[in-house]
C-alpha cells in the first residue's frame, strides 16, 4: 500500500521545490466578470479562447449577486434538448444561462474545506469551478482543488510532520527503489545511518519542545549538507538515514567513497547552530554500509548498517574511539583491516569492509 502512496506523492506533488497549496487563493486564477445583460452570442465568443474555463456573471440589478457559467455548462445549454439551443438563446441575456448559486469562498479558505464543500454539491454542478471573492474575482478548478487535497494527504503520509523529511517507510521505499536501479550494472548503493546521542538528556534538560527544535535544526543542516544525488529521511525518533548511489568502481574505492560520505555528513553537523551552544549540541553515532556492484538488497543493507551502528554505540559507551572499545572482543566474522589485493582476487564480488564493520555475505567459489 505504501508503494502506491509514495508513487502518488512523487507524481502529484509540486515541482521545482514549490510547497503544497494550503489555501484556495494559491490555486485560483483571475476570472472575467461579465454583465448579466450580455447577449449569450457574445459570451460564446469569449469561450473560444482555450484558457477560459468559466466566466463570472454579475447581476446588473444586484451587484452583490454573482453567478457562474462554465464551458461545459454553456455547451450543454447551447445544444439544447432538440439541438436548437444556440438559435433560441443567441440574443438572450447571459442571466438566462448562468448558474446563480455557485460555491463562493474567501481567498484564505483551506483547500480541505473547499474540497469538502465542493463535493457536497449535488447534480450537474458538483464539478463546477469555485469562485474566490476578493478585491478582484478569481476561480479555482474543482479538479485542481481535489488534486491539491490528495497531494497534501499523500505528503502527510510520506513525510515526517516535524522535520519534513521522508518517513521511515518512505525512506526504505526509496532505498528499495535504488537497489532495484543498480541491479545488473556496476553501480552500488550506500546507506549511512546517523543516530543522535543523548536526546533523552536534551529533552530532560531543555524540554521536549526545545528537543523538537534541535531535531528540526539537525534535519535542515543534514539536507543542506547532502552531496548531489543523495537523499535523507528520518527513520526513527532520533535517527536519520542518508541514501546514495556510487558509480562503478572497485571495492577499495567504494569503501573509501562510502566513508567519505559519512565523514562529510559528520563534519557538516558538528558545529552548533539554531541558538544551541556546545553543551546542548549532541554528538552523533554513525555507520555506513554499501552493496556489491550491481546487486543491492535493501534489507541486507539496513541490517548491516544497524549492526555497525550498534557496535559503534557500544564502543563509545566503553570509552573507545571509532566504535570498538579497548578490551572489547570483536565478534567472529569481523575484520579490523581493509582487504588486501589477494582478498580481491579470491573474492572479486565481496565488498570492502572497513574497520569495525560487518562484512557482507561472501560468494563461494561455485558462485
Amino acid at each position: 500500500m505504501h508503494d502506491e502512496i509514495a508513487s502518488m506523492a512523487r507524481n502529484i506533488g509540486p515541482r521545482g521545490g514549490a510547497r503544497l497549496a494550503e489555501v484556495v487563493a494559491e490555486l485560483a486564477n483571475p476570472v472575467m466578470v461579465v454583465s448579466s445583460a450580455l447577449p449569450v452570442g457574445e459570451l460564446e465568443v469569449m469561450f473560444r479562447h482555450p484558457d477560459v474555463g468559466c466566466v463570472a456573471v454579475q447581476d446588473d440589478a444586484d451587484a452583490a449577486r454573482m453567478g457562474i457559467i462554465t464551458r461545459a455548462g454553456l455547451a450543454t445549454v447551447l445544444t439544447g434538448r432538440l439541438g436548437y439551443g444556440r438559435a433560441v438563446l443567441e440574443r438572450r441575456p447571459t442571466s438566462t444561462v448562468a448558474h446563480w448559486d455557485p460555491l463562493v469562498v474567501a481567498p484564505t479558505t483551506p483547500v480541505s474545506e473547499v474540497a469538502t464543500r465542493a463535493m457536497s454539491r449535488g447534480g450537474e454542478h458538483r464539478y463546477d469551478d469555485v469562485l474566490v471573492a476578493g478585491p478582484s474575482w478569481a476561480a479555482a478548478g474543482t479538479s485542481d482543488v481535489m488534486r491539491a487535497l490528495v497531494a497534501a494527504l499523500a505528503d502527510r503520509t510520506t513525510h515526517d510532520p516535524l522535520t519534513r523529511l521522508p518517513t521511515r517507510a518512505a525512506t526504505w521505499h526509496s532505498l528499495t527503489h535504488r537497489c532495484g536501479m543498480v541491479r545488473g550494472g556496476g553501480t552500488r548503493v550506500v546507506l549511512v545511518l546517523l543516530d543522535v546521542r543523548g536526546m533523552a538528556g536534551v529533552n530532560a534538560r531543555l524540554g521536549h519542545a526545545r528537543g523538537d527544535v534541535l531535531l528540526t535544526e539537525l534535519a535542515a543542516r543534514l539536507v543542506g549538507a547532502l552531496p548531489r544525488g543523495c537523499e535523507a529521511g528520518r527513520v526513527d525518533g532520533d535517527r536519520f538515514a542518508v541514501l546514495a548511489t556510487l558509480p562503478a568502481m572497485d571495492d577499495i574505492r567504494a569503501a573509501a567513497s562510502a566513508e567519505a560520505v559519512r565523514q562529510h555528513l559528520l563534519t557538516h553537523l558538528a558545529e552548533p547552530s539554531g541558538g544551541f551552544n556546545g553543551g546542548s549540541w549532541p554528538g552523533l553515532h554513525s555507520a555506513a554500509a554499501w552493496s556489491v556492484p550491481g546487486a543491492a538488497d535493501a534489507e541486507e543493507l539496513i541490517g548491516i548498517a544497524e549492526a555497525r551502528l550498534a557496535m559503534e554505540a557500544r564502543g563509545a559507551e566503553l570509552g573507545g574511539a571509532g566504535g570498538v572499545g579497548p578490551g572489547t572482543k570483536e565478534p567472529a566474522g569481523w575484520r579490523t583491516e581493509p582487504p588486501t589485493a589477494l582478498d580481491e582476487t579470491r573474492h572479486p564480488r565481496a565488498p570492502v569492509v572497513a574497520r569495525n564493520s560487518l562484512p557482507a555475505r561472501r560468494s563461494s567459489a561455485r558462485d
